[in-house]
């Protein structure tokens, strides 16, 4: 008898399991937006390897892949800190989720000491560099206050004493970008209008904003996008369009120039010296990493490596070649796509191991990449994956910690990569 109750036991937790996850699995709407990344890790292993024959059909196709800490070279140390503060009473926010329920934010460091936290309605907050470095749980937490109500924050940047925020816009079914600036200094941030603009749009995407210099002028270069999946239009060739370009914009006059034309949606910007890289959202497959070049075309909505989603539309297909239809080819472009995001150029103190590379975030692809090009910045010598399991939106470097900040947006969670020696 004693014998007996011990195999029910077991047997009735593994059917009362079947049962909870096919009642899951045919509701995975719902799992996917409310629940899905709440489960533990192994709780979505066993779901996926219930249900999911690819997953299983994969699982010996994982040769030489590493997982933190390893990576080929160095190890790496991850540690993720809950951000509860952006959905506490502090926050003031009604809407901290973006559109698709996620935690989506973004992260600025001031003088390596203290770090900002800026979520989807550009609620500012405040900690110290210190205890994200030494502890699990943040104690010091500082909201600044500010005049600034947005509902969608696409990126944010800090030059000098003053911080730049893009937004989308929404009023009157019209949807337009707008990027505006605050001293950070002041007590309460006093948010003005930086580039505004008339023109509306259907879908504001981009919005990635750097620090550049061009034709002897100080400004800021920014992408900006506006493309429904599979019905693009043709304001990226549009050059009366401001959608669908890389813009540069000086700080005295506030006049702007297009810089690029032919962009998908921009959702990587990075300026180093007089080097210019973009990652760039491509449709189903085609991802891409350009190398940006004054005046030139890259091609969109005409050219991409990528395909369209559906059957059902006006475009047949995309041309493939863009250097044969007069546009710049991409650096890279990942097929299948990863949900490309933020990159930024590593400091050589952060490993010796890891000399003059750039580092490519991903949302979908949930992994960094560690990329090396060569002098030309033309070509991608490597690329080597790293899996950390979280949906990247944003990365910064801090100097003085030497530390990676990521921002993970599935469950609102600060990535901090350290080197382990």
């Amino acid at each position: 008898m004693f014998k007996k109750k011990n195999f029910l036991i077991p047997l009735l937790i593994i059917v009362l399991t079947i049962i909870t996850t096919t009642l899951l699995y045919n509701n995975k709407n719902f799992v996917k937006k409310h629940l899905w990344s709440y489960l533990p890790d192994r709780a979505q292993i066993i779901i996926k390897l219930l249900f999911n024959e690819n997953l299983v059909k994969n699982f010996k196709n994982d040769y030489n892949i590493k997982f933190l800490p390893k990576t080929q070279f160095q190890k790496i140390s991850l540690k993720k800190i809950d951000l509860n503060f952006l959905k506490s009473k502090n926050s003031t926010s009604n809407n901290y989720f973006d559109e698709s329920g996620l935690n989506s934010f973004y992260i600025e460091s001031l003088d390596n000491k203290k770090t900002w936290i800026i979520n989807n309605n550009a609620e500012i907050f405040e900690i110290d560099n210190i205890e994200i470095k030494t502890k699990k749980k943040l104690i010091y937490i500082k909201k600044i206050e500010s005049n600034l109500k947005a509902k969608r924050v696409l990126d944010t940047l800090i030059i000098k004493n003053e911080i730049f925020i893009s937004i989308r816009e929404s009023n009157s079914n019209c949807k337009k970008f707008k990027i505006v600036s605050a001293n950070i200094n002041d007590e309460t941030l006093n948010f003005k209008d930086f580039f505004i603009t008339n023109e509306c749009g259907r879908n504001i995407q981009g919005g990635r904003m750097q620090q550049y210099f061009h034709n002897g002028s100080e400004g800021i270069l920014f992408t900006t996008g506006d493309n429904d999946v599979d019905y693009p239009d043709s304001k990226p060739q549009n050059k009366e369009s401001i959608y669908g370009k890389i813009i540069f914009q000086d700080f005295i006059s506030k006049n702007y120039e297009i810089f690029s034309i032919g962009h998908r949606n921009g959702q990587g910007l990075l300026v180093k010296d007089n080097l210019i890289l973009m990652t760039e959202h491509g449709p189903r497959g085609g991802d891409e990493i350009n190398k940006i070049i004054y005046k030139k075309n890259y091609g969109w909505p005409i050219a991409s490596y990528g395909e369209k989603y559906s059957k059902n539309n006006l475009i047949t297909y995309y041309k493939k070649s863009h250097e044969n239809n007069d546009f710049e080819e991409p650096i890279y472009a990942f097929i299948p796509s990863i949900g490309i995001s933020e990159l930024i150029s590593l400091p050589n103190a952060f490993s010796e191991k890891w000399i003059d590379n750039f580092l490519v975030t991903s949302l979908y692809g949930r992994s960094i990449f560690r990329i090396k090009l060569n002098k030309n910045f033309d070509k991608i010598i490597f690329i080597e994956k790293i899996f950390v399991g979280e949906r990247i939106r944003d990365i910064k470097y801090s100097d003085n910690n030497n530390m990676i900040l990521l921002a993970f947006e599935e469950k609102g969670q600060l990535g901090i990569l350290t080197r382990s020696e």
